[in-house]
């Protein structure tokens, strides 16, 4: 990747994002990249110039610091660490002891917005060095949002199709509301703004679109095409609603140009992670049948699958506008945080969304550092803390072919429905080690759809209880769920242990129910979980 001043890389992210503590005392520094310093193990490959991310580094910890420090002084690189501006003075005491460039990161922006911004800028830079680039950098969208602000006289934000702000106006005296604040302050649309921004009516529209949000100042929104293929939008924050008008042509305008900026950033930030996601998500939809798996998969893998754990109220999901539109936002968020955390641990992840969960594959060869187990649990846990949602994760055994991870895709998709009825707490599970519910789920599915795989007992309890207000599926059901243990049986429902005996005894008179017999009590406890749902306690994580 081609190298970057770091005074320019700093410039690019301005806007009370990142700032230069020292630069090192060198003439100048070049940037080729960025790595998470939180997993050293991740840094034994790490190239000279990179840009040291401190994930976790506390700077009021002098020592800790210090390793820091030597770490990136040890291999020639910078370090940035999440501190105010300007930074206590024992840590700037600090800072003016170490011979490497150190940057103050806004201690409100995530640190994989920052990975995010550092190689989106550089893959713009190889871009212009690059033949046939086209001269288009990441400035080139700030130059533009400002000539569009003194144009229609707004302030412009430009945001990519996964709602970074990838560029803004920075216009003297131009309009500001909180919402455009945090969004400069975090690169990112606010969550409480996502509905209003996914509204479908500026996605689809041609033309552009005047929104007003209670509390904020107007807005007019265009979206940033380039053919049929979305790219982003631009949305322009005006005084008033009158100084909103007779902006269209201009807003149209400079989103055929914004589109041609954007175009040249989207080949150049990272291609082969484009194809590998687009690989998976063919192998998991069935698209390359039983052969070879399509070109970006690589196999041995293991599959994951992650599904928000979302919290209901009263057995029924919120359904407020906009709550399908903040779910999908962090079914993203969680799918590029996937991918930055296996590439800072060694791995090269492949990624997609299909429906409401996310898959990564992890090449088995070439693995990471760490283990698959240590990744995840990293992933959720940064997920808790950067996103502020709960996922449940079920990773797959080593997969090796095309047939064997579309299996592995069906193992790990009644594993997350399994563990959601079971109202199990979110965390990281095996595939494996849930193999006896998977069969169980398995064979009580069959029997729910086949009436041949049925002798049809149940299904004359259950009449008989809706008929006569009996009680018979659930005693019998608890009854053998509990392997002929009376006194559990009869502690779960609730009666004496006579009631129970005598239900039995009814039972088997009424319907020729066979207790004695194993094949029969079997499959009578198949049926009745097949009319029934598997009901079983909720457990914790």
């Amino acid at each position: 990747m081609t190298a970057m001043p770091l005074e320019q890389l700093v410039e690019a992210l301005r806007g009370g994002v990142i700032t230069l503590l020292s630069d090192g005392a060198a003439a100048e520094w070049r940037v080729t990249g960025a790595e998470l310093l939180d997993h050293p193990e991740a840094l034994a490959t790490t190239a000279p110039g990179h840009l040291l991310l401190g994930v976790g580094l506390d700077v009021a910890d002098r020592e800790a610091l210090g390793a820091a420090f030597r770490t990136a002084a040890d291999r020639s690189c910078a370090l940035a660490v999440k501190c105010p501006t300007p930074p206590p003075p024992e840590v700037s005491a600090q800072v003016a002891t170490t011979r490497v460039p150190v940057l103050a990161v806004a201690p409100r922006v995530p640190w994989t917005r920052v990975q995010r911004l550092v190689t989106t800028i550089l893959a713009a830079r190889r871009a212009v060095a690059e033949p046939g680039g086209g001269g288009t950098t990441g400035g080139d969208l700030f130059s533009l949002a400002n000539a569009v602000a003194g144009i229609v006289g707004g302030a412009v934000a430009i945001m990519d199709t996964q709602q970074v702000v990838v560029a803004y106006s920075n216009l003297p005296d131009q309009p500001i509301d909180e919402t455009r604040r945090r969004g400069i302050l975090g690169r990112r649309v606010p969550e409480d703004a996502l509905a209003d921004h996914l509204n479908r009516e500026v996605w689809v529209s041609d033309t552009v679109v005047r929104q007003h949000r209670p509390g904020d100042l107007p807005r007019t929104a265009v979206v940033i095409r380039a053919g049929e293929d979305v790219l982003g939008s631009l949305w322009v924050a005006f005084p008033d609603e009158a100084a909103a008008a007779d902006c269209g042509p201009t807003l149209q305008e400079a989103a055929r140009v914004a589109a041609l900026h954007m175009l040249a950033l989207r080949r150049q930030v990272d291609a082969e992670q484009e194809s590998r996601d687009l690989g998976l998500r063919h192998a998991l939809e069935g698209r390359s049948g039983q052969g070879d798996p399509p070109g970006g998969v690589r196999l041995p893998a293991v599959l994951v699958g992650l599904a928000e754990a979302v919290q209901e109220r009263d057995g029924e999901e919120s359904w407020e506008a906009g709550t399908a539109a903040r779910r999908r936002a962090a079914l993203l968020r969680a799918l590029d945080l996937a991918v930055l955390d296996g590439r800072s641990l060694g791995y090269e992840p492949a990624a997609a969304l299909l429906g409401d969960r996310v898959y990564v594959l992890l090449p088995a060869a070439g693995s990471g550092s760490v283990s698959t187990g240590v990744l995840l649990d990293h992933l959720l846990d940064r997920a808790r803390h950067s996103l502020h949602r709960s996922f449940t994760a079920v990773d797959s055994p080593t997969v090796a072919t095309a047939s064997a991870l579309l299996a592995a895709r069906r193992d790990i998709d009644a594993a997350l429905d399994h563990l959601r009825e079971r109202r199990a707490g979110p965390g990281a599970y095996h595939a494996e080690d849930l193999r006896p519910e998977l069969v169980l789920r398995r064979l009580v599915g069959a029997v729910r759809e086949d009436a041949e795989l049925r002798t049809g007992i149940a299904e004359r309890l259950r009449a008989h209880d809706a008929e006569h207000g009996t009680d018979y599926c659930a005693t019998l059901l608890t009854y053998l769920r509990h392997f002929g243990d009376v006194a559990a049986a009869s502690g779960e429902l609730h009666i004496h242990q006579n009631t129970l005996r005598l239900r039995l005894r009814r039972a088997e008179e009424l319907f020729d129910v066979a207790l004695a017999d194993p094949t029969r009590r079997l499959l009578l406890t198949l049926e009745l979980t097949a009319l029934t749902g598997l009901s079983e306690p909720p457990t914790r994580g």
